[in-house]
């Protein structure tokens, strides 16, 4: 039954026609989550993760040391929109932000097998996705996030689950719902269109990004 799932569980069920795609991207993020190690340890199989932490003072031992788990484990390896680190590290490919994008395009011709996601915050972000060498987009805020604590209080709009739709009907391009998702609200996402969950916080205690 839907109302006792984990929201790995919920990942999976979205993602059940999407089975060569990763059900869930966990990002890391040492402030929210200061033991990424154990996030991934409960990953189920065929995962993904995305190297963010980008003012961490070690990024670069800390990305190597995480792919080694990633790979332990059957889970894909991303690094977030330094390519010259994913370049000396062994990857499954990168993740860019939004007005990073365009960068799709040289990175695919370098690297042809990698997986490129890129985030997306609108349809028209989405729509200029549709057009680059990607293999999925991330889409937030869908829900308000503590990541952005402006959410809370309205200051900053998020997507909600009608934009969510509009994005998925406008597009064959795979997406994946991020911010704010935890195991009780990612109910509503369940024959919305997006094809699995990303998250910080979501997949270490359930607590919405």
């Amino acid at each position: 039954m839907v109302w006792f799932m984990t929201l790995t569980d919920i990942a999976k069920r979205l993602n059940k026609d999407h089975g060569h795609l990763p059900p869930v991207f966990f990002i890391t993020d040492q402030q929210a989550v200061p033991a990424p190690e154990k996030v991934i340890s409960g990953l189920p199989y065929g995962s993904a993760v995305i190297l963010r932490d980008y003012d961490h003072p070690e990024r670069e031992n800390l990305g190597a040391s995480l792919g080694i788990i990633c790979r332990e484990r059957g889970i894909k390896f991303l690094v977030a929109r330094d390519t010259d680190l994913a370049a000396s590290l062994v990857v499954d490919g990168m993740h860019l932000p939004e007005g990073c994008m365009d960068q799709a395009v040289e990175i695919r011709a370098s690297h042809p097998h990698w997986m490129i996601t890129v985030s997306c915050h609108d349809l028209a972000s989405v729509t200029r996705a549709v057009n680059l060498p990607v293999d999925a987009g991330l889409i937030a805020p869908v829900f308000p996030t503590h990541s952005h604590p402006e959410t809370f209080s309205g200051q900053k709009a998020t997507l909600g689950l009608s934009a969510v739709r509009d994005m998925t009907t406008a597009t064959a391009l795979p997406l994946y719902a991020l911010g704010g998702v935890t195991a009780e609200n990612a109910k509503q996402l369940i024959d919305s269109g997006v094809v699995g969950i990303a998250a910080i916080r979501g997949f270490n205690d359930g607590r919405p990004d």
